[in-house]
């Protein structure tokens, strides 16, 4: 059974996308410096996490020791006004303004490669975690089933990325089609993913 999360879920959730994403390319660019980095991988992690539940897209397994946010369709494009909300301010000044900077200039290279896949109404993960631990053991698919559902239901498609190589293949077999590839500013690999919306009876068990 995997849970709908809330703001009372938000330490385990945390723990787990920073341990998850502790050596990921994208945090290291905004982090050389590594005793810094887990405490801005954890403002990352938080940011995401919040921007998720107020969208009513963060799920979880039961222990939280996997999780993943996701922004539904219809919210797939939060304002300013969310990105405040959910405590953008914080995690900016945690980051520093070197990497604020950076930050800003990838969020518009990665929002554009996004448009140019899925122009249209479609769900986003923006964050999916598991703990090294746990990882293979099919938790990613676990958790993604009621992204996949809702978007499903709401016949849009779900739309991610990542910079891990290994990913590609992890998301191959989640049922996503790889429709691009791009360096992004510092020579930042990213790969780009698109699972189209399925009838009920065509989902994967």
């Amino acid at each position: 059974m995997i849970d709908l999360l809330t703001r009372a879920d938000e330490r385990e959730a945390v723990a787990t996308l920073a341990a998850a994403f502790a050596s990921y390319k994208l945090l290291e660019a905004l982090c050389p410096n590594a005793k810094h980095r887990p405490r801005v991988t954890e403002a990352f992690s938080r940011f995401l996490f919040r921007s998720a539940v107020r969208s009513g897209g963060a799920y979880g397994t039961p222990d939280r020791g996997a999780v993943v946010c996701a922004w539904p369709a219809g919210r797939e494009w939060p304002s300013r006004w969310d990105a405040f909300r959910a405590g953008g301010l914080a995690f900016m000044w945690r980051m520093g303004w070197r990497a604020s900077r950076l930050m800003t200039r990838l969020e518009g290279e990665f929002d554009a490669a996004r448009a140019s896949h899925v122009p249209g109404p479609h769900c986003y993960v923006p964050l999916l975690g598991v703990r090294p631990e746990l990882q293979g053991k099919g938790l990613s698919r676990e958790v993604l089933r009621p992204v996949f559902d809702r978007a499903d239901r709401d016949r849009v498609p779900v739309y991610l990325e990542t910079m891990s190589e290994p990913n590609v293949a992890i998301y191959k077999r989640l049922g996503f089609a790889l429709v691009g590839y791009r360096e992004l500013t510092g020579g930042l690999p990213n790969w780009e993913f698109v699972r189209q919306p399925q009838p009920r009876q065509a989902q994967v068990s």
